[in-house]
């Protein structure tokens, strides 16, 4: 199936936003864009702070990524994969990520957070 881009029904959450701009700054090795991701020391987390307060720490990797076609533009299909937890609440994070490989940018990102429940700290 061939996503084709289509304006936002609705505004996106401050939790889903800050997921996806981890992931997009995890893929490119860049600084995120809007927040800020502080190293947790000691450990392979990152962390950043939303607006309403609450804590979300992420923990990313990714698979080697595979040569592909999106339309007519080069591409390179990479999934990223890791766990997230917000406060207390943790989540299994799953993502697949379609990038343009003469320009880098993201042509398609299907972002997703599996719930497991209320989590020790």
């Amino acid at each position: 199936m061939t996503a084709i881009w289509q304006a936002p029904t609705q505004e996106p959450d401050p939790l889903s936003e800050a997921v996806i701009e981890a992931v997009r700054s995890y893929v490119f090795q860049r600084e995120p864009v809007g927040m800020t991701l502080a190293v947790v020391p000691g450990t392979a987390w990152r962390e950043a702070r939303l607006a309403d307060g609450r804590v979300v720490r992420l923990a990313l990797s990714t698979g080697a990524g595979e040569e592909t076609r999106f339309g007519v533009r080069a591409s390179a299909a990479i999934r990223v994969s890791g766990e997230v937890t917000v406060d207390d609440h943790g989540y299994r994070l799953n993502a697949d990520i379609i990038v343009d490989r003469a320009t880098r940018a993201i042509l398609a990102c299907d972002c997703r957070l599996d719930s497991v429940g209320r989590i020790g700290i």
